[in-house]
């Protein structure tokens, strides 16, 4: 929903003393306060699960196994819609670029060249226009427009701007037509800006059109227009967004007035509030621990957490939804059920998913069964991350969603291959992939029901494009995209990607929907690759990693699939890179594998190829693997069984 603070942290007390009494009304629903055992990586699972036959990829409602294209309606096709003959970029944070559902499903065949699965489109529902709101709501800045789609008007229509609930409708059967399938992006976290004039009052959000529903954070004895009345250049309810996300505002008990330093720690450190500085919201005097750029859900080693404030905080304006009212729940659950029904949809993206207790994401799982529902949990740590998948309990636990998108290794991915200096874990991942191999590992062997439900990117609605995070070179981003597509997980690329974008929610229809780009061409081939090779289920083991190289296998019985990555730039060094470990050759009649460094020169019908050229491996005598050049390698085996004798 917006860049996303994120998250470390393996111990869990402030979470343990912080859970209330009641998380939906019914004390027996919520976790035990005494529970302890997410403290735990569980590192005695040797291996991770694999999906059994029963779910195959091939199932219409399993998004394991498939491939994802994100689409933000407004910016990939204005085709039908309001500005329909208008071909020139759109950039526009705080206005519609107008892309339309027609748009979409004009492309589809664009998509589908690519070889995707499926497509997964940012909410549909109505959002608020403050084109009618009062000059104070303008000259103040208003809230902008919500284009994007995050910020829910009425829960029962879709956006006119991206069209009506029969094109929405028109265009899920075309997906379907096409043989894709379609994930729909929800909100259920909160609703959109609240503020006491007309476009955006309380009583014009539907369902939810009172305040007793949305929580009410040191309100007092203030009104309900007060409380939601700008505050400065904050809304006074503004208790989640940043480090705020952290811990409760706290009062000068001589002054009355916010303190903003919350005793030193900065743990609501908002931009133009007095001690706001790049020191104390990113720099060495910021909370939490050092080798963490910035703190947030999760981070329960920050000073001052409190996880009832990241359930009941709001972000900037957008009113929080309190899921302790029955009426709150009994809604949302209706909805899912509905919307499932109405729009025939495969999976959904659930946004904000950590700010809303375990216990009704689990309630709203069952309720939208069949369907997945994969959460955007913003945070490092992995058994937080885990969490949202199984909750650990005294008496075996709960399951929670079906699968998550897997921010632990991407916030370790972007600086290792790219150098991006923004993530939470830029301080220690910063041009090292080693950082990211560990990441890889913890959740291999952590406490996940299956890492298959982990959706994998690079980038995505909220963050930077890739090319500019990579500095569009072409090397390091066709590294990080084939991390992407190999690694255990749903690889997930972001409209734009096979164009080469880099700016942050640009349009896509400028650039006239070529298919000819390196970068269409290579996605293209890494989805071709995955399922040719047939890795979507394989186990996984990261094998070795140095602050440059990461190679790490994908393997099932009598199979093997080897991938080599580097952060090298194209142009930073000339010639080969030479990896550690080479791939041994298998003996078919035993199943032990053959040492490359023993039986040189390797058989001579069966050996390791790179699945992008199909050239041989070079590999040395002492066991290594020697790449012509900084592109990514991913070695198969030149027949699919080799011979016993060479």
């Amino acid at each position: 929903m917006f860049p996303k603070l994120a998250l470390l942290a393996f111990v869990l007390p402030h979470f343990l003393r912080a859970l209330p009494d009641s998380c939906l009304g019914d004390a027996d629903s919520c976790p035990s306060k005494e529970d302890s055992s997410m403290l735990q990586l569980h590192r005695d699972a040797k291996t991770q699960k694999v999906l059994t036959p029963s779910s195959s990829p091939e199932d219409r409602f399993n998004l394991e196994g498939k491939s994802v294209y994100l689409i933000m309606t407004d910016r990939f096709n204005r085709f039908g819609g309001y500005s329909a003959n208008d071909t020139a970029a759109c950039t526009d944070l705080n206005d519609w670029c107008n892309g339309t559902f027609a748009g979409i499903r004009e492309q589809l065949p664009y998509i589908k060249g690519m070889g995707f699965d499926c497509i997964w489109v940012t909410p549909v529902v109505e959002n608020p226009s403050v084109d009618d709101a009062p000059p104070p709501a303008h000259d103040e800045g208003a809230s902008g427009y919500g284009y994007h789609g995050y910020w829910a008007q009425n829960y029962y229509k879709t956006d006119p701007h991206f069209g009506s609930n029969d094109e929405l409708k028109e265009l899920v059967k075309a997906v379907h037509d096409i043989g894709m399938c379609f994930v729909l992006d929800i909100v259920m976290n909160h609703m959109g800006p609240i503020h006491p004039w007309e476009p955006l009052s309380v009583e014009k959000k539907i369902p939810f059109d009172k305040p007793e529903y949305y929580h009410q954070v040191d309100r007092g004895d203030a009104s309900w227009d007060e409380y939601t009345a700008k505050y400065g250049s904050w809304p006074n309810p503004a208790q989640s967004m940043g480090p705020g996300t952290l811990c409760k505002l706290e009062i000068n008990s001589t002054t009355g007035q916010p303190d903003y330093t919350n005793g030193g720690n900065y743990c609501n450190n908002y931009a133009n509030s007095p001690p706001y500085d790049n020191t104390t919201y990113l720099g060495e005097d910021a909370p939490g621990p050092p080798d963490l750029k910035y703190c947030g859900a999760g981070n329960f080693d920050c000073p001052g957490y409190n996880q009832t404030m990241v359930w009941e905080g709001w972000f900037f304006d957008l009113g929080d939804l309190n899921h302790s009212h029955p009426f709150v729940v009994k809604k949302q659950l209706e909805w899912i059920e509905w919307v499932k029904t109405q729009f025939d949809i495969d999976a959904i993206r659930l946004d904000t998913a950590p700010y809303v207790p375990w216990t009704f994401l689990a309630k709203l799982q069952e309720a939208a069964h069949p369907v997945q529902i994969h959460g955007e949990v913003t945070t490092t740590n992995i058994s937080f991350h885990a969490s949202f998948q199984k909750y650990p309990t005294s008496d075996g636990g709960f399951k929670v969603l079906a699968g998550m998108e897997n921010f632990p290794p991407f916030y370790m991915a972007t600086p290792g291959y790219c150098g991006d200096p923004n993530q939470p874990s830029s301080p220690v991942a910063m041009w090292d992939l080693r950082k990211l191999g560990h990441t890889m590992t913890e959740q291999i062997e952590g406490p996940y029901v299956t890492v298959d439900g982990l959706m994998n990117f690079v980038d995505n609605q909220d963050y930077t494009p890739v090319a500019s995070t990579c500095g569009s070179d072409e090397s390091r981003i066709k590294n990080s995209l084939t991390w992407v597509f190999f690694c255990y997980g749903i690889p997930t690329v972001t409209w734009g990607t096979e164009q080469g974008n880099t700016v942050y929610r640009n349009s896509l229809w400028q650039y006239g929907w070529d298919t000819t780009t390196w970068q269409y061409q290579f996605i293209k081939t890494l989805n071709s690759i995955r399922k040719k090779a047939d890795v979507r289920f394989m186990k996984t083991e990261v094998v070795h990693a140095t602050a440059d190289t990461l190679t790490f296998k994908r393997s099932a019985p009598g199979k093997e699939v080897w991938v080599y990555t580097n952060s090298l730039s194209t142009t930073a060094r000339s010639g080969k890179v030479t990896y550690a470990l080479a791939p041994p050759l298998p003996r078919r009649s035993t199943g032990a594998w053959w040492n490359p460094a023993k039986n040189l020169p390797g058989h001579k019908k069966c050996y390791w190829v790179d699945a992008f050229t199909g050239r041989r491996a070079e590999i040395t005598s002492c066991g290594k693997l020697v790449a012509p050049n900084k592109d990514p390698l991913v070695l198969v085996l030149s027949k699919s069984k080799c011979p016993s004798k060479r």
